[in-house]
């Protein structure tokens, strides 16, 4: 096998791990959605904020989940595009 099909194996393989992980993490995105309004429907305006604290946590992590599966599509697009063009 050359070179260059196993660069193609390779990149193809970690854009299908990217694209498969991303999906993964968009499940996992929905978890932060519904914890931050489970914590506001049960605990929401306590008086030592809390709830304000727990639901800027949970936001600040939901973004970064959202950061990362939109680097992983990118990537996975990248590698898939590249792999195509060798």
């Amino acid at each position: 096998m050359s070179q260059l099909t196993q660069v193609k194996q390779q990149l193809s393989s970690i854009s299908n791990d990217a694209k498969t992980t991303a999906a993964g993490l968009q499940g996992f995105r929905g978890k932060f959605s519904q914890a931050i309004s489970q914590v506001q429907a049960t605990i929401g305006g306590t008086a030592q904020g809390v709830d304000r604290d727990m639901i800027q946590t949970l936001q600040a992590a939901e973004k970064q989940v959202e950061s990362a599966i939109v680097a992983l599509q990118q990537a996975s697009k990248s590698a898939n595009d590249f792999a195509a063009s060798l």
